[in-house]
């Protein structure tokens, strides 16, 4: 959707718009639940329901991660706000509210949060214009029965390569957000295919002021953290995060954060970016690439996917990420989750200046338009444009030898 702003029509304004608020409303709740003390999860009544877990209100999934009040909550939140404002557009998201029907006192206490953060109101910072979609009020679901629907919009989409429809993750890294370490909230706008917007919402990560790079412990206990948006085409923004009724900061470009060194940048220097945890991919191999990369530096050790990106996106050209599907490259079978990659890549391509690169480990532009699960591709390739070819090379070198033995 295009809006004039100052003399000239924007594309995806009025999407890029809304799409900022509901993360920063998103992240509003996500950072209040998980500030919550035991004694209040003590005080909810427990159901009888046998996969319950009572720690910070979390419930176990087939997948055995984590799931909380606040992770259905939030995802009710960006799915009724997108869907109040673009009634056509279709959704993906990682959870459906089937447990929420099995457990009537969680669907309760979801509904709880979800009302609670109905009514968020921000305000334009001193001397910024007002547009009418700042002001419009985000829809919000008014039953029990009408959050479980809009919740299932997303936990049942299929996605596909034509039309319009939003990727969510309304927490990425729920294992670090119950520990008050680094998660994310994610949503992104797929058109035909292709990103054409994206919004993160990191609610516990501080700008690094220094250079340093993103951990999981450098925390912002005092607001809400950053987010970072792009809109294809027209770069990438990031601003601090504040809480309801706070003025929004002005956001500045994240490419005006970095470096523009012109000198090669050499395979030595590289920075890797990676979750040995992860059970979804191989960091054995991520250490040998390194190795033969000669790099000196260590891994940095970021549990959420997407904060992953957001760490490749503040970092330096040196940052670089490599991800290994557990499963052969020769079976085909899809493991990454669209809702794990969308938006973030958009921010990390937007905001390197046109050097930055994301392909599969065969040099494959990303499809998100396969559905939920990204099975047009194999592994990730993140990294400066510069030594992306080299990187594939090394890459499809371990791969070969593999084969061959």
């Amino acid at each position: 959707m295009r809006r004039i702003e100052n003399g000239n029509q924007v594309e995806y304004a009025r999407e890029r718009r809304i799409a900022e608020r509901a993360v920063h409303r998103a992240s509003i709740l996500t950072k209040r639940a998980v500030t919550l003390t035991p004694s209040y999860w003590a005080s909810s009544p427990v159901s009888p329901c046998p996969s319950r877990k009572l720690s910070n209100g979390e419930i176990s999934k087939s997948d055995a991660s984590p799931v909380t009040a606040a992770d259905f909550a939030a995802q009710a939140l960006l799915i009724s706000a997108i869907h109040g404002a673009f009634p056509a557009d279709s959704f993906i998201g990682e959870e459906d509210a089937d447990s929420l029907r099995q457990d009537p006192l969680l669907a309760i206490q979801v509904f709880d949060f979800v009302r609670q953060y109905a009514n968020v109101k921000f305000y334009p910072a001193d001397g910024q214009p007002v547009f009418p979609d700042d002001e419009e009020e985000l829809y919000t679901p008014s039953s029990i029965e009408e959050m479980l629907h809009i919740i299932d919009l997303g936990g049942r989409g299929k996605g596909g390569q034509t039309g319009r429809f939003w990727a969510l993750d309304p927490i990425d890294g729920t294992a670090t957000f119950v520990k008050g370490q680094q998660y994310a909230v994610s949503l992104a706008l797929i058109e035909e295919g292709k990103e054409v917007v994206g919004v993160l919402g990191c609610p516990n990560l501080k700008l690094p002021e220094d250079g340093s790079l993103v951990t999981e412990t450098s925390v912002d206990h005092d607001s809400v953290g950053l987010l970072l948006s792009a809109v294809k085409g027209q770069g990438a923004w990031v601003r601090p995060m504040g809480w309801e009724g706070s003025k929004l900061r002005v956001a500045q470009p994240i490419d005006s954060l970095h470096r523009h060194d012109q000198a090669p940048l050499q395979l030595s220097e590289l920075h890797f970016i990676d979750s040995s945890i992860s059970t979804a991919t191989l960091s054995d191999k991520v250490h040998k690439i390194a190795a033969a990369c000669r790099v000196s530096s260590p891994f940095t050790e970021l549990y959420s996917s997407h904060v992953r990106y957001i760490a490749l996106i503040l970092g330096g050209r040196e940052a670089v990420q490599v991800r290994f599907p557990r499963h052969s490259s020769q079976l085909k079978k899809a493991s990454m989750c669209i809702w794990d990659h969308a938006g973030a890549q958009l921010i990390y391509t937007e905001s390197r200046n046109g050097k930055g690169k994301v392909t599969d480990l065969y040099g494959k532009e990303i499809d998100f338009g396969t559905g939920r699960k990204m099975s047009g591709n194999w592994g990730i390739l993140t990294c400066d444009e510069s030594v992306h070819s080299q990187l594939l090379e090394l890459v499809g070198q371990m791969l070969e030898e593999e084969v061959s033995r």
